[in-house]
């Protein structure tokens, strides 16, 4: 019997919402190009898992008092270094990932409002692997901030959001990372009985409308969310290229409660429209809009180990970031994505692409 494939909210999610999307990530991966929103959200993440060390205190504390990231010579090297290799170090990126890293910096960074803390801990890392009679299943992710208070048997699960959106419908009433994330507390420290999830929206207003606290998961939810996770562990270690044209985004109704799903998860291929006429950026640009990296068709180099097995994909100006071990049996093959089935009109029959 192979191992359970490790699951996370993100992996449900888009499982769930697209099941083509899914196959291209997991199974074909196909490569994707971060937009900016997703780099300055990464490097955002990055400072705050090093600041959150007790040895870089003096670093925060500098970036409090002159309130600038860049004003802290080793946190601008730092920024300046993965934003020029992630492609947003124009004015514009740079300012948001500051205004971005400052707001999670000010907001309580270390635990202390609540009282005293036993511990808090930075990226607190779970691959976590349940087997109890009809439960089985393996979760693995990272918490961006853990607080844990003794006295009042509590955890506090932080997560630093960079989207330009607040939780809206199910996002916000039955969010799948709030149960997970208290989940994976419960099984590392059942001894804290009360468990709190917040969500942190760095471009809001922390104190008032940026900060999301969901309601406390009852221990009923939590077994109903176990056998609910064994059954999606069962579907995802089966899944197979006829699961995978089983549920496109493209197919269904748009979201009714102002979520992101549906059709609005393939985008468009062109510019963002604004009462007519293309939307221009600050420089007068056109604005390209959102479409899934996985529509269109695509040519990509994949890594192979010796039994066929995907190791990576990088796009074809990447090749040279690769190098097969020829020893080891490993491969590296010029791939040609077709696009994705449902808006690939010339493969009308499913069975036919997948020859």
């Amino acid at each position: 019997m192979k191992d359970p494939i490790p699951l996370s909210a993100s992996k449900i999610k888009k499982a769930q919402s697209c099941s083509w999307s899914y196959w291209a990530t997991y199974h074909l991966k196909v490569p994707d190009k971060s937009n900016d929103g997703a780099s300055r959200g990464w490097v955002c993440h990055l400072i705050f898992e090093l600041l959150g060390n007790p040895r870089h205190r003096k670093l925060y504390d500098e970036a409090i008092l002159k309130d600038s990231i860049f004003k802290c010579e080793p946190l601008r090297r730092l920024v300046g270094y993965h934003a020029r290799r992630l492609n947003v170090n124009d004015k514009e990126n740079l300012e948001l990932i500051n205004n971005m890293t400052l707001a999670g910096l000010h907001f309580d960074f270390f635990g202390a409002r609540r009282g005293k803390l036993e511990e808090g801990i930075s990226e607190q890392s779970f691959d976590i692997t349940v087997d109890e009679g009809e439960k089985l299943y393996r979760l693995r992710g990272f918490i961006d901030k853990l607080f844990l208070y003794k006295d009042k048997s509590l955890a506090v699960i932080r997560d630093f959001k960079s989207s330009k959106s607040i939780f809206k419908g199910k996002d916000l009433s039955d969010n799948l990372q709030d149960l997970l994330y208290t989940l994976a507390v419960r099984k590392l420290f059942p001894h804290f009985k009360k468990r709190q999830v917040e969500f942190l929206f760095l471009k809001f207003d922390l104190n008032s409308t940026g900060t999301v606290k969901m309601p406390e998961v009852s221990e009923e939810e939590l077994e109903g969310l176990e056998e609910h996770l064994s059954q999606i562990q069962r579907f995802l270690d089966d899944f197979d290229e006829y699961d995978a044209v089983s549920n496109f985004a493209g197919a269904q109704k748009y979201p009714s409660d102002g979520s992101f799903g549906g059709p609005l998860m393939c985008g468009k291929d062109g510019y963002k429209i604004f009462k007519g006429k293309p939307l221009r950026d600050k420089e007068g640009n056109k604005v390209v809009a959102y479409i899934c990296p996985y529509r269109k068709p695509l040519d990509y180099y994949t890594l192979k180990d010796r039994k066929g097995k995907i190791i990576r994909s990088v796009f074809l100006e990447d090749k040279n970031k690769i190098t097969p071990n020829i020893e080891a049996g490993e491969t590296l093959k010029l791939t040609k994505y077709e696009g994705c089935p449902y808006w690939n009109k010339s493969h009308s029959n499913i069975d036919s692409f997948f020859d």
